[in-house]
């Protein structure tokens, strides 16, 4: 940024110059010192363009790769209209892949992952309830870097997935409800060191009210917080 302003500064001090008539266009009336200066200039000028091509490579590198990560989520119930209120936190685990593009700002990433939880049930007294969400999934994801070396990054991503979500409210329970299809994730997220990432974020699952089975669900959507690290 200091060389842009710098090039900046240099040509409206060539332009001033030219329009006072005390510059002249031809090289050839240049000082030995001012054509010295001029092609030192251009030279900085060069390997300017040149290590930010370079450093666009070597980020966009860095920061694809094999990931894995574990999630610690948080979701409302509600069986046949009575709030499951005992349910605690789901956990999960994620692996995947992440391919930036040059420059390392923005990039795609392919992951599975699957969120699970047990808790107390609503319809059966000193029973215990199970939640499970699994899905395969892909997501934009887009950097801003906050050092020059863009190793730190905020960021956010959004993305869609394939997977099935059921609930089971009791272990002998049947036609429990669960259900296939399309999941949507987006959140915010800061990236440290290359390697750590860290994001809070939404996913909506595929079932999120039915009364198609032997009793009803309605379910908000997945709130969570998950870490990734880069191998």
């Amino acid at each position: 940024m200091s060389f842009k302003l710098a090039q900046g500064a240099l040509l409206g001090i060539l332009l001033a110059q030219l329009c006072l008539g005390t510059a002249a266009p031809d090289p050839q009336k240049r000082t030995p010192l001012q054509e010295k200066q001029f092609q030192i200039y251009m030279l900085k000028g060069q390997l300017y363009e040149v290590q930010q091509a370079q450093l666009d490579k070597q980020v966009a590198k860095r920061k694809s790769g094999v990931f894995v990560g574990v999630v610690l989520a948080e979701l409302n119930l509600k069986i046949d209209g009575i709030s499951n209120g005992n349910f605690p936190l789901l956990y999960g685990v994620r692996a995947g892949y992440q391919q930036y593009l040059k420059g390392g700002v923005g990039g795609l990433r392919y992951y599975g992952e699957y969120l699970g939880g047990v808790a107390g049930s609503v319809l059966k007294d000193n029973q215990s309830s199970s939640y499970q969400i699994a899905s395969l999934n892909v997501d934009l994801v887009m950097d801003k870097p906050i050092d020059a070396q863009r190793k730190y990054a905020v960021g956010v991503f959004g993305g869609l997935g394939l997977g099935w979500n059921g609930y089971k409210d009791y272990p002998k329970a049947t036609r429990n409800p669960n259900g296939f299809g399309v999941i949507v994730n987006f959140g915010v997220a800061i990236t440290l060191n290359t390697k750590h990432r860290i994001e809070l974020a939404l996913k909506i699952p595929p079932l999120k009210s039915t009364h198609a089975f032997s009793y009803s669900l309605t379910s908000g959507n997945i709130y969570y917080v998950s870490y990734n690290f880069l191998l």
